[in-house]
């Protein structure tokens, strides 16, 4: 029974001091983000049939490091980007879509 309340502390307190680390992490976070400027670009991306292929373009900008968000337009054959410049540059946001199979054009700023 000792060993299973001293187990028990043990627990309690490494748990304890995870959510402690998670939460100085986020802070941080948050915090140098407000120092980030968030710009827009639009990329055209051909090669998108359905929808599927929209979710897959949308998924994988989403997915990088330094975008903020992303929307695809199947119809019109564009994303808009919006992203941090100081974590990925469009060029990296081009390079991921047509590593995808799909042809991503030359981003384009977009005014705000």
């Amino acid at each position: 029974m000792r060993s299973f309340l001293s187990f028990f502390i043990i627990v309690t307190l490494v748990i304890s001091s995870c959510n402690q680390q998670q939460k100085k992490i986020v802070a941080i976070t948050a915090e140098q983000n407000k120092s980030f400027v968030a710009q827009k670009i639009k990329i055209p991306v051909d090669g998108m049939t359905c929808s599927a292929c929209q979710s897959t373009v949308k998924k994988t900008i989403k997915s990088l490091v330094g975008v903020k968000d992303a929307e695809v337009s199947l119809g019109l054959k564009v994303a808009f980007i919006t992203y941090y410049p100081d974590l990925i540059k469009p060029e990296q946001i081009q390079k991921a879509v047509n590593d995808k199979g799909y042809a991503a054009g030359k981003p384009q700023e977009v005014k705000q």
